[in-house]
């Protein structure tokens, strides 16, 4: 299959932001800490390393995540900033990033890319509102779900 994209949200995906330790009050203050400290969800080796051999077998990789919600102009900006750090601190591979308003429509993101993408999420209704092909719920392993899709490119 050509053209095809994995879309990987953070919170909750990939990161334990709901895990942090007054990570919602930290947002409502507009510090940007939870998002900083947030443990990885997986093993980032592990992640990593299969992330890395879907590329190798034609997948594009994007982050598409949300800032948060009723945030300012300069706290949006500040959690961009944050969530690339988390990424970047964790090896995460990826090919394109999108950090966008709290509730718009992630398909909308990543919709010029076309082709088949495949959306990785752990909030039911972000996923059953996906359009531009599969989804792996991310309160799922999704390290078994991708060995599978790795194992369909074998």
């Amino acid at each position: 299959m050509a053209n095809k994209t994995l879309v990987f949200d953070m919170d909750g995906t990939i990161a334990d932001l709901y895990g942090v330790d007054g990570w919602l009050n930290d947002l409502r203050n507009e510090n940007t800490r939870p998002y900083a400290v947030a443990k990885p969800l997986y093993d980032m080796e592990v992640l990593n390393t299969l992330v890395n051999e879907l590329k190798a077998c034609g997948w594009r990789i994007v982050v598409n995540t949300w800032l948060a919600k009723n945030a300012t102009k300069a706290y949006d900006d500040a959690v961009r900033m944050t969530k690339k750090e988390w990424l970047a601190k964790w090896g995460f591979p990826y090919d394109e990033i999108h950090l966008t308003k709290y509730g718009r429509t992630k398909a909308n993101a990543t919709r010029h890319i076309g082709g088949y993408q495949i959306l990785v999420d752990d909030n039911e209704t972000i996923r059953k509102s996906w359009t531009l092909g599969g989804t792996i719920d991310a309160n799922e392993d999704i390290i078994t779900a991708l060995m599978e899709l790795l194992a369909e490119e074998a």
